[in-house]
């Protein structure tokens, strides 16, 4: 019986959600914890923004931080070619809807922000349309007619009140960005995880994780 969950409010156009794709991969093979990811829709809305020289800068250094702390790869397909591409407007929501039509149809919220991250960073690939999304979901196994309907229902509507309450969840929290954790036990009780420390420490986070699991 599961009697811990594991809370993870992310981005999939966050560069540091991408670091810490690892430690979610990790903790949903965790014997005991049930793992449950939140997107918390860092572009969408007034906040999407088109890819600009000086967006391509700051994203660059962002990310050269990240690659050396977490390890995670940052493809040329990424850095010299979608990063260069002037037409792209920055907008988390449908990778987000992508992830609720996955989850609908069993795909763990972690898998496929994973699978969509990987198109993302490492391949350069254009998050922001449903024919990748789609390719992404077809890789995972799932039905490409299926997936679609799952995504034309959950797009608008249920994918922004899914935003709005990780952005509730991330404020109880006490959450400090993307990512942010906390464990919620079955006591009613919880507890912030701290995800950050263990950027590039995959084993030390399974073992924190098995510890707390162990605690209950």
């Amino acid at each position: 019986m599961k009697n811990v969950t594991l809370h993870i409010i992310v981005d999939p156009l966050c560069g540091w959600t991408y670091g810490s794709v690892p430690l979610i991969t990790a903790a949903e093979n965790i014997d005991g914890l049930i793992v449950k990811v939140h997107s918390g829709g860092m572009l969408t809305g007034d906040n999407v923004k088109p890819v600009t020289p000086a967006w391509r800068e700051f994203a660059l250094k962002n990310d050269s931080v990240i690659a050396k702390k977490t390890g995670q790869v940052f493809g040329s397909n990424y850095t010299d070619g979608l990063l260069k591409t002037n037409d792209i407007i920055l907008n988390s929501a449908p990778a987000i809807t992508a992830i609720l039509a996955a989850q609908a149809l069993g795909i763990s919220g972690g898998e496929m922000l994973n699978s969509i991250q990987h198109a993302y960073y490492a391949q350069g690939k254009n998050i922001m349309q449903l024919h990748v999304l789609t390719d992404i979901a077809l890789e995972l196994g799932l039905n490409k007619a299926l997936f679609e309907t799952h995504f034309n229902a959950l797009e608008g509507g249920a994918t922004d009140q899914h935003i709005a309450q990780s952005r509730g969840l991330l404020h109880d929290i006490h959450g400090q960005g993307f990512p942010s954790a906390a464990f919620e036990f079955n006591t009613g009780k919880w507890q912030k995880a701290d995800i950050a420390h263990y950027y590039g420490k995959t084993e030390q986070w399974v073992t924190y994780l098995q510890q707390s699991v162990a605690l209950v």
